[in-house]
């Protein structure tokens, strides 16, 4: 039965609904529906929200660590300056 399967492929092989609904030619909610009424489903998709949340997290602080280190890393007395006299340009500009 597709049930026994889409409950391997979700629980044992890590796979998502929408790839399980494309295995198995159902629908997505036709198999969140039956995951529902799994008691194991809620804790199952608790863990994987944590570990995408750390994923996330790490993806985030190496894209720091890559793209905005040279950002900081130039700053001088005539680069602040710099960036003064544009932001006091924007801010004395006329508005109409």
């Amino acid at each position: 039965m597709w049930q026994e399967r889409a409950r391997a492929l979700f629980f044992m092989e890590k796979k998502s609904i929408r790839e399980i609904s494309k295995m198995l030619f159902k629908s997505e909610k036709t198999i969140q529906n039956y995951f529902k009424k799994l008691p194991e489903y809620k804790q199952e998709k608790e863990k994987r929200k944590k570990t995408n949340r750390q994923k996330r997290k790490a993806y985030q602080k190496q894209w720091d660590r890559q793209n905005r280190a040279e950002r900081y890393t130039n700053i001088s007395g005539e680069s602040i300056r710099r960036e003064h006299d544009v932001a006091a340009m924007i801010l004395s500009a006329e508005r109409h």
